[in-house]
């Protein structure tokens, strides 16, 4: 096969060489050189005007052209067959790029150097309450921080900026700044990516006030046992009456000391443990259960309040008995606590939809409203010196919270004033067992 441009010149020899000779037999060589010229010219022409059309008509297969044109037409074929595959995996890269940035918790601004917005993600749009003709405006123009303002006009980020969110100053933001695109270590552009972390930051705070609860909790009973001791050490010949008395009054805080203690690492092996999967769990007979508890509870109301059992004995379920001991027992014994003489105290195990509920129900004075969002934090109380006054520790709630969280199950709460409270721990279908699963709801169906 002949090489193009070679092809090429045979056509023009051809054409030129035809025309020459019949103008040397006509007696004007001269113009058949012309002739063959122009012939050769005109053919050239029509081929370039198809060679247009067709390259004009996008990626489609090259047409015999003929000559230099056929080549030309299979090279550019060539270069934009590959022109446009590329363009078509850097369009689905984009797409992959966009469509998982848009799933990303964090939002993120692309930014020219200046501050103008290139390109954001869905998450910003919520977080930052950018909008798309937001494009290539000044960040700056649309987040009135100072702080802000300041920190993305510096030349490096080396930490992150915390600050309010701009839509909502209940809610804290970290941001973070990154060089982006660019060519030899030169970035064009910057990324911005933009956390919540108002949770981290309750989170923490928690910690500041866990740890000064401790210490205040343990503060106190400590105050008080050095002080009878001091006072004991400066009376050495003090008589056996005194020190008997000086010894019960030390342990009552020595007691609640104990008992704080017991609930600390309660809470933490609760944190830190694995939660108990129902199909390794034992089977838990929450009639005795019960039972043992309102014992305790007897022992605590010294007779000044009235008792009512209403336990399905038939309901049985699946966890780790000393957890729920715990967290049922948290729940009666803060009925004991908060109510006072003469109040009726209902403990019920019923069969509740898919479920089971234990309620422990009282007809005290009620809890305000306000209060109820914050009783399973940690030393959270509504009346700090009754609960303290009465053997609390401020943990009760927190570890029924727990417990259930370990067992699958939530804590619900309703209290009207003047009318009384319903602490009660909802179980699903899963944790539940009957010893005659006939009988159990849902059984028949299932």
């Amino acid at each position: 096969m002949l090489n193009p441009w070679s092809s090429e010149f045979w056509r023009l020899v051809l054409y030129v060489s035809g025309t020459w000779l019949l103008g040397l037999i006509l007696g004007w060589p001269v113009w058949g050189l012309v002739a063959g010229l122009s012939l050769y010219i005109i053919s050239l022409a029509k081929r370039f005007h198809r060679f247009e059309i067709w390259a004009n008509q996008g990626v489609t297969e090259p047409e015999e052209f003929g000559g230099i044109f056929e080549d030309i037409a299979f090279r550019f074929y060539r270069i934009r067959s590959r022109s446009r595959r590329r363009k078509k995996k850097l369009t689905e890269l984009l797409r992959r790029w966009q469509h998982s940035s848009s799933a990303l918790p964090d939002a993120t601004v692309v930014l020219e150097k200046g501050g103008e917005i290139v390109w954001f993600n869905r998450t910003a749009s919520a977080m930052l309450g950018l909008r798309p003709n937001d494009n290539g405006r000044n960040i700056g123009n649309l987040i009135r921080n100072p702080r802000f303002i300041y920190y993305i006009h510096q030349p490096s980020h080396p930490e992150p900026l915390e600050m309010a969110s701009p839509r909502d100053l209940s809610r804290m933001f970290s941001i973070r700044i990154l060089p982006y695109g660019g060519v030899s270590g030169r970035s064009e552009q910057l990324l911005m990516l933009v956390s919540d972390v108002t949770h981290i930051r309750r989170l923490m705070t928690m910690r500041r006030d866990f740890i000064a609860n401790v210490s205040h909790e343990l503060r106190t009973p400590l105050t008080v046992i050095m002080g009878y001791l001091e006072t004991l050490k400066d009376e050495p010949d003090c008589d056996v009456a005194a020190m008997k008395e000086y010894l019960e009054r030390i342990e009552a805080p020595a007691r609640r000391m104990k008992t704080l203690v017991e609930d600390l690492l309660m809470l933490s092996s609760l944190d830190t443990g694995a939660p108990p999967s129902p199909e390794i769990s034992d089977i838990v007979r929450v009639m005795p259960l019960v039972k043992n508890l309102l014992t305790e509870a007897e022992q605590l109301s010294q007779g000044q309040h009235q008792f009512v059992l209403e336990v399905d004995d038939t309901i049985q379920i699946r966890g780790v008995e000393k957890e729920l001991h715990s967290a049922f027992g948290n729940l009666l014994l803060n009925a004991v606590r908060y109510t006072p003489a003469g109040s009726t105290i209902v403990i019920s195990w019923q069969s509740s939809g898919d479920g089971a509920k234990l309620c422990v129900r009282d007809n005290g004075p009620g809890i305000p409203p306000e209060h109820i969002p914050r009783l399973t934090e940690r030393f959270y109380r509504v009346d700090v010196g009754r609960s303290r006054s009465s053997g609390g520790t401020g943990l009760g709630l927190a570890i029924v919270k727990q417990v259930l969280r370990r067992h699958d199950a939530e804590l619900t709460i309703n209290s009207e004033l003047g009318v009384g409270s319903e602490f009660c721990c909802v179980f699903n279908f899963a944790r539940l067992q009957r010893p005659d699963q006939r009988k159990f709801p849902g059984a028949a169906s299932a």
